[in-house]
C-alpha cells in the first residue's frame, strides 16, 4: 500500500494527533512507517517445547530466520509467509507464538516472578490461557 492510500486510510483526528503531538515531520515518518512491510516474527513457548527442537524444525523446512540480540526465545522469519508458518505443526500445538517484537519486551522488562498475575490489557485473543509467568524466564 502506497503512503497516499495509507495516509487516505487514516482517519483525520488521528493524522491531526499526531501533528499535534509530534509536529507534522515525524507525523509523516510514522505515516510512511505504516506503509512499510513487517517481517514475521514468532517467539517460542518453552513451556511446551525447547529452542533447539524450533531451530531444527525450521532447518528441515528451509525457513530463514535471525534471532535478536536480546531474547533468546524471538525469532525473526527471513523466507516465509504467515500461512507456511502456520501450518507447521510447532504452530497448531502452541509451541510458537505469532507476536511482534515489541510485544516481546514488557516480560523482559517486567521480569515477572513464577505464578505472578499479569492482566494484559492489550492482548490478542487466543492461546494466551496456554502460558505463564515462567515462559519468560
Amino acid at each position: 500500500m502506497t503512503e497516499e492510500l495509507i495516509k487516505d486510510s487514516l482517519p483525520q483526528f488521528l493524522i491531526q494527533m499526531l501533528k499535534e503531538q509530534y509536529g507534522n515531520e515525524l507525523t509523516e515518518k510514522i505515516i510512511q512507517g505504516y506503509s512499510k512491510k513487517r517481517k514475521l516474527t514468532f517467539r517460542v513457548n518453552t513451556i511446551k517445547t525447547s529452542i533447539d527442537k524450533v531451530e531444527s524444525i525450521l532447518k528441515q523446512n528451509k525457513i530463514q530466520y535471525k534471532k535478536p540480540a536480546w531474547s533468546d526465545k524471538a525469532f525473526i522469519v527471513e523466507n516465509n509467509l504467515k500461512e507456511y508458518i502456520e501450518k507447521l505443526d510447532i504452530y497448531k500445538d502452541g509451541e510458537i507464538y505469532l507476536q511482534s517484537l515489541s510485544s516481546m519486551l514488557p516480560p523482559i522488562i517486567l521480569e515477572p516472578k513464577e505464578n505472578t498475575d499479569i492482566l494484559d490489557m492489550a492482548a490478542a485473543p487466543r492461546r494466551k490461557n496456554n502460558t505463564n509467568c515462567s515462559n519468560y524466564k
